[in-house]
This record gives structure tokens, C-alpha cells and sequence, in this order.
């Protein structure tokens, strides 16, 4: 359901995922693809690949 939901709102745009816990357990990057339960952020030439069913929250900063 989040693919669905970061694909249509939020691609192309620099969002902040968050896993719970500490501040450490958050990613930022732009948004360059979401399919198949992967979302892909990419931040200073770094592709980040995470698993949407480990994020709890997610917002574009």
C-alpha cells in the first residue's frame, strides 16, 4: 500500500523515512522508485533500498 502511495504522491520529491526508535533510524534521500515493497531514495549519489513494511512513518522535507 505505501508503494502505491509514495509513487503517485511523493516521487521525485526529498522525503525522511522513519523506523522507530531513535533518530538514527531514519533515512532522507529523493524519492526515485518504489515497486515490489522496495522503496528507492537516493541522497549525495547514494541509492538507499528499504523495505516499505519497516517504515511507520514517512514526510518531505
Amino acid at each position: 500500500m505505501l508503494d502505491k502511495f509514495v509513487s503517485e504522491h511523493l516521487y521525485d520529491k526529498t522525503i525522511e523515512v522513519y523506523f522507530g526508535g531513535d533518530k538514527g533510524n531514519r533515512l532522507k534521500g529523493k524519492v526515485v522508485g518504489s515497486a515490489d515493497g522496495v522503496l528507492v531514495l537516493e541522497n549525495d549519489g547514494r541509492r538507499d533500498y528499504v523495505s516499505v513494511d519497516k517504515v511507520l512513518a514517512a514526510w518531505e522535507v
